[in-house]
């Protein structure tokens, strides 16, 4: 689903796309977790805005890298010494993905949480608006054609049902599922947008009033999901195998924001801050979850931090290491994200930097944006060489 590198990276990444003059405007806001905090701060209504297309995919290649350098971690610190059982991989060989031939842009988005299927998304350079959707399966890839405009898938679950929203104006959530796409219900009045689907095929995510929504069936309604009282509104930005879902919330008129989560007896928790460099954070965002683990961010002295908390102990933990990450978790508490132009995958054991294709002289040459549970799959984007990253994997072990 999906926000989250620091405002630097993410000012970086709309610098970088507006100076492809070619093709239509690529929103990435899924993918860099920047657009979607741009998503998260409109109050008006809910619109993908361009970003850059950058992000995974040509055709599959034998693993370019085999070894991972590990570097130890100083994060900050803790609320608990609790550990994630297993240790971080030490190899991660990179392969490249196949990508529809005459593609102009192609980007990872997602991954389900065993790994089979990844979802993202292709400019096929005919010009317009129109923006297919992608999911690889296995490595195998498939191009599917999404109704509407601006289409931007957000999540798949491992049965490959993938949702996302359509629409530059009046956006609207859409389901794909048994080779079909089509909208989720709701107010033609309101438009929605969908974040997030878990294996049982309930939905969450926001509508235009910026109130956080479920779909218990995808031919229910929308419900919002409960708040503080007192003038909040929010958005659900994942839902776990249990119906747990989380996300983040602020009092109206403002945008001081709280990372929540919804637990599956109804209760509602505020996520603690973490402490960033010798600071209480000012605000969080949770963006997904993964067993006991959530992922999101943090705003520290110097911009938002990646950070995770576990529902389970509650502890919290920023990485300001890690320039860019915290959308994505694993179940063991693996997080992913860059550094230094180099896709990461870290906890407070240390931290895996993932191999180049090509090179990392950029911030934007190489980045990891989804995780397996089992943290043995990566999906993200990597240089291959020319102006844009290439959607890309890494098979950790």
């Amino acid at each position: 689903m999906n926000d989250r590198p620091d405002r630097g990276l993410g000012d970086a990444l709309e610098r970088r796309a507006n100076s492809i003059a070619s093709g239509p405007r690529f929103a990435a806001e899924e993918i860099v977790q920047a657009g979607r905090r741009a998503a998260r701060r409109r109050t008006t209504r809910i619109r993908v805005s361009a970003a850059a297309a950058f992000a995974a995919l040509a055709v599959v290649a034998a693993p370019a890298v085999t070894d991972a350098v590990r570097r130890p971690a100083h994060p900050a610190p803790a609320a608990s010494n609790s550990e994630p059982p297993r240790s971080l991989p030490t190899a991660c060989p990179v392969e490249r993905l196949p990508v529809p031939a005459g593609s102009t842009m192609d980007m990872v988005i997602g991954m389900d949480p065993t790994g089979r299927y990844i979802v993202g998304r292709t400019n096929p350079g005919r010009g317009g608006s129109g923006l297919d959707m992608l999911i690889w399966d296995n490595g195998r890839l498939r191009v599917i054609p999404v109704p509407g405009e601006q289409q931007l898938p957000t999540d798949i679950n491992s049965r490959g049902v993938a949702v996302g929203v359509s629409g530059a104006v009046g956006e609207r959530a859409w389901i794909y599922r048994d080779g079909a796409v089509t909208y989720l219900p709701g107010q033609p009045s309101i438009p929605t947008r969908a974040n997030a689907i878990n294996d049982s095929g309930v939905v969450v995510g926001a509508n235009v009033l910026r109130q956080p929504l479920i779909w218990r069936t995808p031919t229910d309604q929308p419900t919002v999901l409960p708040m503080p009282d007192g003038g909040w509104e929010g958005e659900a930005s994942d839902i776990s195998a249990d119906g747990t879902i989380v996300g983040t919330l602020n009092r109206q008129r403002t945008t001081l924001f709280q990372a929540y989560a919804w637990l599956p007896d109804g209760t509602r928790r505020e996520l603690p801050p973490p402490v960033v460099d010798g600071e209480k954070a000012v605000a969080t965002r949770a963006m997904s979850i993964s067993g006991d683990w959530v992922a999101g961010t943090a705003k520290g002295p110097r911009g938002d931090v990646p950070t995770r908390w576990n529902l389970r102990t509650g502890e919290v933990q920023a990485f300001p290491e890690m320039r860019m990450g915290g959308r994505s978790v694993s179940a063991d508490g693996w997080l992913v994200g860059s550094r230094e132009g180099q896709g990461l995958l870290a906890s407070h054991q240390g931290s895996v930097t993932l191999p180049d294709l090509h090179d990392h002289d950029t911030a934007m040459s190489n980045y990891a944006v989804a995780i397996s549970r089992d943290g043995r799959l990566v999906a993200g984007g990597g240089s291959a060489g020319g102006p844009r990253p290439v959607p890309v994997v890494w098979r950790c072990r």
